[in-house]
């Protein structure tokens, strides 16, 4: 599970250093940069959360700290990290263009964004005090998703 998690913030990490490197470099290539951060924002790390949080519900229940005999809440969970994988699947494959992009990059921010604050939640009443929920679910979650979206608003006004 661990690995699976790691693999999960790294496609992401690459993500935002490919948009970056587009995005800034010296012909600031706004689309590349963008479809580079779908790809793994979006794409690799909605679609490696799915699998996590659906088909391996049981050890990612233990991993988070929530266990629990009902799956519910984390297929519920996985389903919506697989929508906006498939949401940023169909903006690349269909070629919608940058906005597309820029909305799937920031609703699945916007969503992240969210689990960080709950998982903030948890870490401040004392619910679940541990170094990786708040370096990895936290901190690093969050700037992830930050970097996300001044990449998404940078692409979009530069293209």
């Amino acid at each position: 599970m661990r690995l699976l998690s790691n693999v999960t913030d790294a496609a992401g990490a690459i993500g935002v250093f490919l948009g970056f490197y587009f995005l800034l470099g010296h012909d600031h290539r706004a689309t590349l940069a963008l479809t580079a951060l779908t790809i793994a924002f979006n794409v690799v790390m909605g679609s490696l959360s799915w699998i996590r949080h659906f088909l391996l519900w049981e050890q990612d229940s233990k991993a988070l700290g929530v266990e629990s005999t009902e799956p519910f809440f984390h297929w519920e969970v996985g389903f919506a990290n697989g929508a906006f994988a498939i949401g940023g699947l169909l903006a690349i494959v269909l070629g919608w263009g940058v906005r597309a992009l820029a909305v799937a990059v920031l609703s699945y921010s916007a969503y992240l964004l969210q689990a960080c604050a709950l998982h903030g939640y948890r870490y401040i009443t004392g619910q679940s005090r541990s170094p990786r929920r708040l370096w990895g679910s936290i901190v690093g979650l969050s700037a992830l998703c930050l970097m996300s979206i001044y990449i998404a608003f940078a692409a979009v006004a530069a293209g």
